[in-house]
């Protein structure tokens, strides 16, 4: 009997240890809103084109954060090192259907390995420029936030600018800032360990798309680092992103010259500190496509580079909390875009928040002036949104 209970216990022992050595967690977040949206579209053909309003009022998913669900692995080796996963799958909650395109874990899907050296993952990352693109950002990337850092805008558009259906994507955006792509297939990400509040990021995305033969051009590729330095109140960090277009955007698609490199890149610095009445946060982008040709309709020539800014600040009130933010993005090519946006929250619990919202973005305005050139009004490339909703994480 006793032989029998210390072989039991034995058993029990070994189990607990391996159970503590491998654990898989299941998380999520399910966000969504009922809000009323007003934006302008073109109306009509050249030259008698005119900007008419419409509102939608609309039920949507992910008005402070994108809904989802996950599952997290993670199995200790020894020595400090660590085997690691995440599937991590976004969700359309208004409709049921699966975020990103339709893909299954279009939010990420990636393994790797962590330990003292720090945490490399291979498969699909979010990048690195996106891992601090809302640091700047009080009130979050959420649809509030006039810089709307989780917008993004694929370089393929510019090659569209130059005609009518090609710029309205961009009278019918609800952000200031040109924006970015989020998450890349095909790449591997570095992340390093905590350096007395310093850390840093590399990740580089293959886009295995290379043609070859007549016209043949190199495969697209994205680079992606940041560098972040975080000690009590105060956080400063930046990023820097390109998205190169390479082979499946290259040559006449973009105007570019022959063995030029169209892409995409932002140059980003935030700072914020946090007050204890408030938290303030600013930050300060430069957005530039490179190697693209801007559109007759805008001149020609170079298209030049965007300086972009945003100024925010939260202040904490009890179980509420205000934020506001500014944000305006300039540059010779797209001309001037403006945005002011205002958020409360309420915490009805740790894991669950009521919010409410309201923001007022206006576009481009040399953009839209050269493309509606029968009706250029105070109201071209004017979007306005109000919405309120819940959030609950678990």
């Amino acid at each position: 009997m006793k032989k029998t209970l210390i072989a039991f216990a034995a058993l029990s022992a070994i189990a607990g240890v391996a159970q503590a050595q491998s654990t898989v967690t299941l998380y999520g977040l399910l966000d969504a809103n009922l809000g009323s949206y007003k934006g302008n579209f073109v109306s009509g053909t050249a030259p008698a084109q005119t900007i008419q309003s419409a509102r939608q009022t609309r039920i949507d998913s992910g008005g402070l954060n994108g809904s989802r669900w996950g599952i997290r692995i993670r199995e200790d080796l020894g020595g400090g090192l660590a085997a690691i996963g995440n599937l991590e799958s976004g969700i359309n909650l208004d409709t049921g259907s699966s975020a990103q395109g339709g893909l299954l874990f279009g939010r990420r899907a990636n393994v790797g390995l962590t330990g003292g050296f720090g945490t490399v993952t291979i498969g699909r990352n979010s990048s690195s420029y996106d891992d601090v693109s809302a640091d700047h950002a009080m009130m979050g990337a959420t649809i509030f936030d006039p810089s709307n850092t989780n917008n993004g805008l694929a370089v393929s558009q510019a090659a569209a600018i130059g005609s009518v259906a090609g710029a309205q994507p961009f009278l019918n955006r609800n952000t200031t800032w040109v924006g970015f792509n989020t998450r890349f297939n095909n790449s591997v990400k570095y992340i390093s360990p905590n350096f007395g509040g310093f850390t840093g990021s590399l990740m580089y995305a293959l886009g295995e798309d290379k043609t070859t033969g007549a016209g043949g051009v190199d495969a697209s590729r994205t680079i992606s680092a940041n560098l972040k330095f975080a000690n009590g109140p105060l956080v400063i960090s930046g990023g820097y992103q390109s998205e190169q277009a390479g082979g499946s955007l290259g040559g006449a698609n973009l105007n570019t010259p022959a063995g030029a490199e169209p892409a995409l890149e932002n140059a980003l610095l935030n700072v914020s500190y946090d007050l204890g009445v408030a938290r303030i946060g600013a930050g300060f982008n430069r957005a530039k496509y490179k190697d693209v040709a801007a559109p007759a309709i805008l001149g020609g020539g170079t298209f030049a580079a965007q300086k972009e800014f945003s100024l925010s600040a939260a202040v904490p009130l009890g179980a509420a909390t205000i934020s506001a933010t500014v944000a305006r993005s300039k540059g010779d090519t797209l001309g001037k875009s403006t945005g002011a946006g205002i958020q409360a929250l309420y915490s009805l619990s740790k894991r669950t928040t009521l919010y409410a919202g309201a923001l007022s973005t206006k576009q481009y305005d040399r953009l839209a002036r050269a493309v509606v050139t029968a009706a250029p009004g105070s109201n071209v490339g004017r979007v306005t949104t109000y919405a309120a909703g819940v959030r609950h994480t678990f």
